[in-house]
């Protein structure tokens, strides 16, 4: 029949349709502007449409008649069409097109239904559906045939239809008809009547006739109300489909929706309700066949139609008894496998595996007759659910009434793993379905025998190939077939199954084997394959557990919902598991008992496990193949990816595996698979477990110890090789290229031989061997290549993994010998390097073979290694031959630190500006950053530094640190003292100064309790109750104790959890007591004692039992302490800036022991907070954090490895030490070379001038002084008098004369000196010696080199009245010896030496300016502004070319100007007014100008690194660039500009730091690309 047609998409048919009537209606679709005036428009009456039933099309063989029918004031064409064209009149042209509807036939019904008609009408909604009724029944073609019939109707056509049917089933000759009604379609019909019916019905009367079919369409209407009383009773028997409008139509005064929603559905069970986005005209007319609307209903259409087609395929398929039992004499099958189809709907929960039957590629398969692949294969692990989403398959395609057959293989039961089994199966289902199918089966001959006893290539060629296939017109047909792994052979069974035909569609699952991949290879574009995630089932399972947590002992919801999520984390998508381990989560009733059950296998998966291990190959290469890959996928510190792994195995094994992605798992016996991330993992962590401990197969039993070593050893291998040698400078050759990048373990290498070294048998020499080699050869390339990654943080990390293993093998090896000595030194050299070198390292890996090992002390290991070889680059003057203690230093230009919080992860800075930073603890590099809003005084991480708590005066924040965000905000009336988290980090709480304590839920976000601790003093006792503000509280590290100082009072303690009063503690008996600074609790219970530093700076250690005081300490002056977590050590911090370290000592730890100090004449240190491992700590201190990491505080008790195992590491003997950060000297503050470059003259803050010889940066001599005390700011030599030039803040100037030889400086004759009234900011000498240019605040003078002023003095100030300083600069005359420029803001003026007046004014329009505006820096890394600098630079024995004037106007901008030489003092001349390089590259990042020396203009960038460029054509861009050479942070003059000089004649740069001078030589030798970012 025709109506058992091939079956498209309805995609692909919506887009044949419109290609079908795309050249008829090509010449016919009108513009949309004119669509009523297509020349082939249908106009008047016959646009209206006929009255009666009018066959729009007819078929050959219809199953289906569709009958529109139009409603009020519409008519049989005009309801249906969009405009006049007869394209538009979609039921007759776009039905009649569409291949969906090829066995429907097509009318359309018109009746008087004209309310506009200026005469009355008596007809009503029951004459129209009479003579609906009457309609069809007389004609023949209707009445004769037994099709069934749809009505699709528009607005009151809807209750025509209705009235109709009733009507029908009323009376008994028309009974028949009634039966073939199948489904009633009705588009915005008024129900229950509309509201604007009766305004309507008032026009009418004014305008036109009475019309009753017009009065029944009001809410109120008895004929309405009657309708749907009858209606009710026989709607049972229908197919509903109801469809509303969305969108107000436009009416004369207003717009409205004419049917609501409410009167447009009928609101039964079976009824199918949908909108449109239409008004209430527009949901029966369309403009093209591609309207979501159109689209809409015909999807519905053809639901009706395949619905229709489908029962009529199961009336015509019912088989006799007789049938039945030659069809299971002839298969050997009496049923199809539905106790285990049952058996996995009882474990499927309602609404599981939806994902699936949603997703397109299953939806395409589902489609009959579609272009998609007749196979769709499904691999997952194992216990992963396949077999419970082949249910839900089942499920979907019987509900859709498609004919499925479906098999489930498995393993160990001959009947259910046989192939043959499975064709007889399908063969049965498939006749049982379809009556063809079963016709063509039964009619096998007698002789023939039973499928029995065929083969399954003999049941493939005489049941399938020889009847089943040979139906003609055939129906489409489904396979589920489960676990297709399981089958005895299946690569043969695919080989039958790929000669299916086409209709014939088939979905498999398996776990994903070697053999699995490979038939989906071979199958080519037959098959579509998916791989299942364990992300696609957690909806699944989730809803599983859920349906099962009322059976467990968990009846709270936050216990429910907690358990629930383990569940979800720990299944990894594993429903093996999680229907295994919910029977035993049954009979545990504590948490202890659910951690137990959840960490066990269950018995079944070890099972299932232990079958999996035994499928390996025994055989030797197998063994170790395997082997090798179970250990790196278990032991691993992060999963490996496929290339990974491959090169883990060529290194372990010498073994090459092609195409690891789709062998691994085979390789393992499906224990492993690889992820959709590329990566090779266990299938589950019980899996994991099992393989761990698993005795069963002995030769792939994993030792961890002897793994660990294999592995790091494997790692070393990465690093083999000598490092290359040879000069790393200009080329900025790179020496990583020693390591072998082909070999894809690298990275892994790089990140993670430490862990494995950590864990490994500390016995092993061979690793300890290839750990020296390591050290001794590519140790700087490993740095280099964590650096380019952007890992250097693992560098920290990686020297405490290496203490630890040192730690152990020292019992395995001589204590001094020279490797030990070796990893030791590195150890160190490995956290300074981090944490001191982390930024330039970032921005120059390649730096570490030739800038770094000249920046380190001479005694580190790194500077002892590139000593033996040839150093180019080399830093004169550095002080230190070892480490200091300090291992970094952040710098806050221009704020104030205001607290500091240290966990285990993490350090945490709070500026005053409200911005609290925070940092990787081991790498120091900013992580992000918090706006607190205003100065936090107060910061406290959580114990696993999940969260951060900040607290300024009123008001707290709570930050989450994984996410990033604020999670809350608390206002508190009273400062806040101090905070804690309490109950798991689940509350915190607050003391403040109004005596009560504040306590949040932090899961709520809620004050959840207050206690005003002074009122739970005893009326009883003697002691005052403190009713004043108190001046400090401290609660202890456990919680419990809360201490509280008032001004003049003991010290009071409360029990905070209790709530009681526990008593004071005080220093003397007579009650006067001094201010209490600080606060310290001793972590240790077994210690129990608090610290507290009084002002008159003496220390009082109180026992808290007894609140006794134990022991005192004079001369502390403490105003931070800290406490080391484990109890041993107390460090404070005095306002003078000295650190003291002091060690617990006594019986019961009573007695402080000075064991460290040092001593900085640095601001006063506002807050300490210790490390986690209590190795270090950290300060703030005016705009600095200092990290310290002092010798003394390392301990025997290293982490990592047990107690046993471990040799007992060097403990250093405590000793009071007196180490200064630098000689009680004064700073530099002001430096210039000599006319050589063999000397450099410093000024110091103390007012003396001194010599430094650059040979070595040693200071000489002293050479004369200003008045004690005075800063030095300016210093000139003027190399052809020999003049010296200093000037101070006093604004005194001396003029000495000196007299130079090889090796020494002296000053001779009298000097000369002049006086100003203001700070002194600049010196020039004239070309000849003979002048002095002396430029202060407001005005810039010129004398004689013997003290006489020559002409008047110049302002430097604006015409905005804005001072000079920072905004004018002042340079000899490039060009014209006798003159010198001023540039300011406005422009340039030439002035006389001679005279002191202006020559010439050279404004901007004589010569190029390139004017460059630099922005503020990111305040995601916050860099040094500096405020009104000044650079000029005066002829040298090199020609100068470029005049350049860097101006800082304000925190906020700054202005960098370059002219052109040849274009100074030429009057009229005028330059192209390009700028000389892109702003964006380079402007922006520069922080001072140190000099232009030729073409070369030299410059400090904001990163601190020296860099050049040149200035001649055309190499003008931020690609010139070249960085040389990084400062320190610390080298910084009071932590704010840099003091730096270059000489051109030596090409060095002297730079001050602190008291000494540091030389760099050959600094522009190293260069590399500088392209800022």
């Amino acid at each position: 029949m025709e109506h058992f047609r091939r079956r498209v998409s309805g995609e692909e048919t919506s887009g044949r349709l419109e290609r079908a009537l795309s050249g008829w209606a090509a010449a016919r679709r009108p513009s949309p502007a004119r669509e009523d005036s297509s020349e082939d428009a249908i106009t008047g009456e016959n646009f209206k449409g006929s009255l009666g039933l009018n066959l729009l099309r007819d078929v050959t063989e219809p199953v289906i008649d569709f009958i529109f029918v139009h409603g009020l004031g519409g008519g049989s064409r005009k309801t249906w069409s969009k405009s006049h064209n007869p394209y538009h009149y979609w039921p007759k042209e776009w039905l009649s097109q569409d291949p969906e509807f090829s066995c429907v036939r097509v009318h359309s019904f018109g009746y008087k239904a004209d309310w506009n008609e200026r005469k009355e009408s008596v007809l009503d909604i029951h004459d129209f559906a009479l003579s609906l009724l009457g309609e069809i029944d007389n004609i023949p073609e209707i009445r004769r045939s037994k099709t069934k019939i749809v009505f699709i109707a528009h607005s009151m056509g809807g209750l025509v239809v209705k009235k109709a049917y009733i009507l029908a089933r009323e009376n008994p000759s028309l009974n028949q008809l009634a039966k073939r009604i199948h489904t009633l379609y009705f588009l915005a019909t008024p129900h229950r009547g509309s509201d604007l019916a009766k305004t309507l019905i008032n026009i009418m009367k004014v305008s036109f006739g009475q019309k009753t079919f017009v009065s029944e369409l009001d809410r109120n209407s008895e004929s309405i109300s009657s309708t749907n009383d009858s209606f009710r009773h026989y709607a049972e028997d229908l197919q509903l489909w109801s469809f509303y409008e969305t969108l107000p139509s436009s009416l004369v005064l207003t717009s409205a929706i004419i049917v609501d929603k409410v009167s447009a559905t009928l609101g039964y069970a079976k009824e199918r309700v949908s909108l449109l986005n239409a008004d209430h005209r527009g949901v029966c007319k369309f403009s093209l066949p591609s309207d979501p609307n159109y689209k809409i209903l015909r999807n519905a259409f053809i639901t009706t139609v395949d619905t229709i087609l489908s029962e009529i395929s199961q009336i015509t398929s019912e088989t006799s008894k007789f049938q039945n039992s030659r069809l299971v004499e002839l298969i050997g099958v009496t049923e199809p496998p539905t106790n285990d189809l049952v058996a996995l709907e009882d474990i499927r929960v309602h609404g599981s595996g939806q994902w699936l039957t949603s997703k397109q590629i299953y939806i395409s398969w589902r489609t009959p007759w579609s272009d998609s692949p007749p196979i769709l294969w499904l691999t997952g692990n194992a216990g992963a659910g396949k077999s419970v989403l082949c249910s839900q398959l089942i499920n979907d395609l019987q509900e859709q009434n498609l004919r499925c057959s479906y098999f489930f293989f498995k393993h160990g039961n001959l009947m259910e793993s046989n192939m043959a089994g499975c064709l007889r199966s399908l063969a049965y289902q498939m006749a049982k379905s379809d009556e063809a199918v079963l016709q063509k089966v039964l009619g096998i001959e007698q002789n023939a025998g039973t499928c029995t006893q065929w083969d399954e290539r003999t049941i493939w060629r005489k049941l399938f190939n020889g009847c089943i296939f040979q139906v003609s017109k055939p129906l489409p047909q489904f396979w589920v077939i489960d676990a297709l792994d399981e089958c005895q052979n299946f690569p043969s069974f695919l080989s039958l199954v790929a000669k299916a035909p086409a209709y014939l569609r088939i979905f498999f699952t398996s776990r994903r084997t070697l053999e699995a991949e490979q038939s989906l290879t071979s199958l080519g574009p037959l098959v579509e394959g998916y791989q299942l995630q364990s992300e696609d089932i957690l909806g699944d399972l989730a809803t599983f557990i859920e349906s099962k947590m009322d059976r467990l002992a968990v009846y709270d919801d936050d216990g429910r919902a907690n358990l629930k999520e383990k569940l979800l984390v720990k299944s990894s998508g594993s429903f093996l598991w999680t229907s295994l381990i919910i029977p035993e989560l049954e009979h545990a009733f504590s948490e202890e008992g659910i951690e137990e059950a959840l960490n066990d296998v269950p018995e079944d998966m070890n099972k299932l496990y232990t079958r999996m291990l035994k499928s390996i190959p025994t055989n030797e290469r197998a063994v170790r193949l395997s082997k090798s890959v179970l250990t790196w996928t278990l032991l691993a510190m992060r999963s490996l990816t496929v290339d990974e792994m491959q090169s883990a195995i060529k290194i372990g094994t010498n073994q090459t595996v092609h195409n690891l992605r789709r062998s691994v798992s085979a390789i393992c016996g499906q224990l492993v698979d690889v992820d959709r991330n590329n990566r090779v993992r266990s299938i589950h962590e019980t899996a994991q477990a099992f393989l761990l401990r698993q005795d069963v197969v002995n030769e792939l039993a994993l030792n961890r110890s002897q793994s660990h070593t294999r592995m790091a050893k494997a790692c070393l291998e990465v690093f083999g090789g000598d490092s290359p040698q040879g000069n790393h400078f200009q080329g900025v050759n790179t020496g990583i290229s020693a390591l072998n990048l082909a070999n894809k373990l690298t990275d892994y290498a790089c990140i993670f031989f430490s862990d494995h070294l950590q864990r490994s048998s500390s016995g092993d020499s061979t690793t300890w061997k290839d750990l020296c080699g390591f050290l001794e050869s590519n140790v700087l390339v490993w740095i280099e290549y964590l650096a380019r990654e952007g890992k250097l943080y693992h560098v920290t990390r990686t020297a405490k993994n290496l203490r630890t293993y040192l730690t152990r093998r020292l019992k395995h090896m001589n204590p001094l010998s020279r490797g030990k000595e070796l990893l030791e030194s590195w150890i160190n050299d490995m956290i300074k390097l981090s944490a001191k070198f982390r930024t330039s390292l970032s921005l120059s890996p390649s730096s570490i073979h030739t800038l770094i090992p000249a920046l380190c002390p001479s005694d580190s290991a790194i500077a002892q290694r590139s000593a033996l070889g040839h150093r180019v680059f080399s830093m004169e003057g550095l002080v230190h031959q070892s480490w200091d203690e300090c291992l970094a230093i952040i710098d806050y230009p221009a704020k104030q630190t205001s607290s500091i919080a240290l966990g285990d992860r993490y350090l945490v800075v709070a500026i005053s500006d409200g911005t609290i930073f925070v940092y990787y603890r081991d790498s120091f590099q900013l992580r992000t950053s918090y706006d607190h809003g205003e100065r936090p005084k107060i910061l406290l991480l959580s114990s696993e530094c999940s969260y951060l708590a900040s607290s300024s005066p009123r008001k707290v924040k709570v930050w989450n640190t994984e996410t990033n965000t604020q999670m809350w905000a608390f206002d508190t009336a009273d400062q806040v003292l101090t905070i804690f988290f309490l109950r798991d980090d689940t509350a915190l709480l607050a003391a403040t100064q109004g005596n009560y304590t504040s306590l949040w839920d932090l899961q709520e976000g809620l004050l959840c309790d207050s206690w005003r601790w002074n009122e739970s003093i005893p009326e009883s006792t003697d002691l005052l109750r403190p009713s004043r503000p108190p001046g400090k509280a401290l609660i202890s590290p456990d919680g419990m104790i809360m201490a509280v100082c008032y001004r003049g009072l003991p010290i009071y303690l409360w029990h905070a959890e209790a709530r009681t009063f526990v008593g004071c503690c005080s220093r003397s008996k007579d009650g006067n007591q001094y201010f209490v600074d600080a606060l310290a609790f001793n972590p240790c219970r077994e210690i129990n004692m608090l610290v507290a530093s009084y002002g008159d700076g003496e220390l009082g250690v109180f026992d808290l039992s007894s609140t006794k005081l134990r022991h005192r300490y004079a001369d502390v002056f403490a105003q931070t302490l800290a406490c080391s977590p484990d109890g041993r050590t107390l460090v404070t911090g005095s306002s003078r800036g000295v650190l003291q370290v002091f060690e617990f000592g006594g019986i019961g730890g009573e007695t402080l022991s000075l064991i460290h100090r040092v001593d900085a004449d640095d601001d006063g240190i506002k807050s300490i907070a210790f490390s986690s491992d209590s190795l270090g700590f950290a300060d703030i201190r005016e705009s600095r954090c200092r990290v310290w990491e002092p010798a003394v505080l390392v301990r025997s008790d290293v982490e990592g490895g047990s107690q046993s195992e471990m040799s007992s590491a060097t403990t250093l003997v405590p000793k009071s030490v007196g180490m200064l950060e630098r000689p009680q000297e004064a700073d530099i503050t002001a430096l210039c070379y000599d006319g050589s470059g063999e000397f450099v003259f410093c000024g110091k803050l103390d007012g003396k001038v001194v010599y430094f010889e650059t040979r070595n940066a040693i200071e000489k001599g002293f050479l004369y002084h200003h008045a004690a005390n005075i800063r030095i700011t300016c210093v000139a030599y003027d190399r052809r008098s020999n003049f010296l030039i200093t000037a101070d803040e006093s604004g005194r100037v001396i003029i000495t004369k000196l007299t130079t030889s090889k090796d020494m400086c002296k000053t001779s004759g009298e000097p000369s000196e002049i006086r100003l009234g203001e700070s002194i900011t600049s010196l020039l000498p004239n070309v000849m010696g003979t002048r002095l240019l002396i430029q202060g605040m407001k005005h810039a003078t010129v004398w004689t080199m013997g003290g006489e002023k020559v002409g008047p003095s110049i302002h430097l100030v604006d015409e905005k009245n804005v001072s000079g300083i920072g905004n004018t600069t002042i340079v000899a005359h490039p060009l014209q010896n006798e003159n010198f420029i001023v540039i300011s803001r406005i422009g340039m003026r030439s002035y006389s030496w001679a005279n002191s007046l202006p020559e010439e004014s050279l404004t901007h329009e004589h010569f190029s300016t390139p004017s460059i505006d630099i922005a503020p820096p990111s305040p995601e890394q916050p860099k040094n502004i500096q405020f009104e600098k000044l650079l000029q630079r005066r002829p040298t024995k090199r020609q100068v070319n470029f005049v350049a004037s860097f101006t800082k106007a304000s925190l906020s901008s700054a202005v960098l100007r370059i002219w052109l030489v040849s274009s100074v003092g030429d009057r009229g001349y005028s330059l192209q007014s390009e700028p000389l390089f892109d702003p964006d590259k380079i402007a922006l990042k520069v922080k001072e100008v140190i000099a232009i020396d030729g073409n070369r203009f030299l410059f400090l960038d904001k990163d601190l690194w020296v860099c050049s460029l040149e200035l001649e054509p055309p190499a003008l861009d931020g690609h010139s660039v070249q960085r040389h050479f990084f400062l320190l942070s610390e080298w910084q003059n009071g932590g704010k500009d840099f003091i730096v000089q270059y000489s051109s004649s030596k090409r060095e740069f002297a730079i001050a730091s602190k008291d000494h001078l540091l030389v760099a030589k050959r600094g522009l030798d190293f260069a590399e690309p500088w392209l800022a970012s």
